[in-house]
């Protein structure tokens, strides 16, 4: 039943340039959409070109950044008081994909040598870096008297994860600029020159997440369902945050009548997924201690098992509301939860209140006037997600960032956001040299009151969300006619099933 039609008419004129920021950098580069945009006309600085040249200093910046940490000792706490701690560099040595030098052995298999806590496509990539690193440095380890006097691989380990996540950076920015349109490609410069790249983006490898959600929105955006899916699970299988693209596109699709596509790609990010995790699953039949021998509830586990088993059993972890509930209560909400074991209130009520936020955006997209552009739904259960979980890595803010710019893509609220995301990362720190020591650092409530900063600035910018989906008026990407730029199969199609008439009404 056909009950309200979504494609607008056009009211107002394009104004890409309302936004002074923008406005102002665009007369350096040959205009809003650009002087030398069109087929045919175009010169070598492009828009495009330009913010991949942005992209790339600002992947610099954020190597020089974390370059210490690659080369000085990580003694007195130098890597928590620098800021530039890194899972990258670390984790070479703590997932063993260096060997065992001692024995013979310069290369550890993820999975098949060492159980690794992260999803498999991480653990490919982890595993690629550590071969071109023995293939650059062919003559490291050296080893004497059965020692390791002298090895490079690690930092060499970590420059090739940041080229490669450098590279990961520039697709996010690509993928921007084209899902923003031609009349607002420059928003992608909010992504380009964002400061927390350069803070939190080679802490982890959760760019190569955020660029396959960004190619995965875009195939969408081209109409292009099951290649999207095939990105979503790509992305699902190195951080399980794309999938929520699925979970905004269900609801969209079913006003919109679009469950055909929905089902292309819910098929391509099953298969995708299969087809990573099948072949881990059937050809590495080693199993490890879970979580650790010492123990109380220790199990042997298959390493690929291991990433979904430690998001169980975790508890309270940085960054989220119910590690600052435990700081207020004294206690954790669960106690004498054994070694091993899943923190049961924990998990169901982070469960619950997840799925309260999936209702609550789901009644949203089928209640508001005017269906929902597919960037402001994936944005609203993303953060939804992040602000109720057990864990707010300081990295979680990337899978954010392309998000909240395509949401609502004004310079101001973006860099106010962000600045809180990187008092709170300088803040997690600072937080564990306390705990570390005691006597320096930051103590806990001054942790807690970074993080409830945070949270008001990402909720200010879901509310802002929520306000241009409610009133669409105010969707700055929207001016000027346009429907959903990313919306692809959505993009100006007529509603076939909503509530719109009920909202309008009340």
């Amino acid at each position: 039943m056909r009950l309200v039609t979504t494609a607008p008419a056009r009211p107002t004129p394009p104004r890409p340039g309302d936004d002074p920021f923008v406005a102002g950098l665009a007369r350096y580069v040959g205009g809003l959409r650009g002087r030398h945009a069109r087929a045919g006309r175009s010169r070598w600085w492009t828009p495009i070109r330009v913010l991949l040249v942005l992209t790339v200093l600002t992947s610099l910046a954020g190597f020089l950044q974390k370059a210490p940490c690659r080369t000085h000792q990580w003694t007195g706490e130098y890597q928590y008081t620098r800021v530039c701690y890194t899972d990258v560099y670390a984790l070479y040595f703590a997932e063993g994909l260096g060997g065992d030098p001692t024995t013979g052995s310069r290369l550890g298999v993820p999975y098949r040598d060492h159980p690794v806590e992260y999803p498999a496509v991480i653990g490919g990539l982890m595993w690629t870096a550590a071969e071109i690193t023995n293939a650059v440095l062919p003559n490291d380890p050296k080893v004497a008297n059965g020692q390791v006097v002298s090895d490079n691989r690690g930092k060499t380990f970590f420059d090739i994860t940041v080229l490669m996540l450098a590279m990961c950076a520039l697709l996010v920015t690509w993928s921007v600029a084209r899902l923003a349109g031609a009349q607002r490609v420059w928003d992608a410069a909010m992504v380009a020159l964002a400061p927390v790249i350069v803070l939190d983006g080679f802490i982890n490898w959760d760019l190569a997440a955020v660029a396959l959600t960004c190619l995965a929105l875009l195939a969408w955006a081209k109409k292009r369902p099951v290649l999207a899916g095939v990105l979503i699970g790509l992305g699902t299988a190195t951080k399980l945050y794309p999938v929520f693209v699925l979970a905004a596109l269900l609801p969209l699709c079913a006003r919109a009548g679009r469950l055909k596509e929905f089902a292309f790609s819910f098929a391509g990010a099953v298969g995708a997924v299969l087809a990573v995790y099948v072949p881990v699953a059937l050809f590495v039949s080693r199993t490890f201690t879970f979580p650790n021998a010492t123990c109380d509830h220790a199990r042997q586990l298959p390493a690929w098992r291991f990433f979904f088993s430690l998001s169980q059993t975790r508890g309270e972890d940085w960054g989220s509301p119910w590690l600052a509930l435990r700081y207020l209560r004294g206690q954790p909400l669960d106690s004498n939860v054994p070694c091993g074991t899943s923190p049961r209130l924990l998990n169901l009520l982070g469960i619950t209140l997840f799925l309260g936020i999936v209702a609550l955006v789901y009644a949203m997209v089928m209640f508001a006037r005017r269906r929902p552009r597919v960037p402001q739904v994936v944005f609203l259960l993303v953060a939804g997600f992040i602000l109720v979980n057990k864990v707010d890595s300081p990295q979680y803010c990337l899978w954010l960032l392309p998000l909240a710019v395509l949401s609502r893509p004004r310079w101001g609220p973006i860099l106010i956001w962000q600045a809180t995301e990187m008092l709170l990362t300088g803040a997690n720190f600072y937080a564990l040299v306390h705990l570390d020591h005691g006597s320096t650092g930051i103590p806990d409530g001054v942790y807690q009151g970074a993080f409830a900063i945070r949270d008001i600035a990402l909720l200010w910018i879901v509310g802002l969300v929520v306000r241009d989906v409610l009133a669409p008026e105010h969707d700055v990407a929207r001016a000027g006619g346009a429907d959903d730029p990313a919306g692809g199969p959505l993009d100006r199609a007529e509603d076939q099933l909503s509530f719109a008439s009920v909202y309008a009404t009340a």
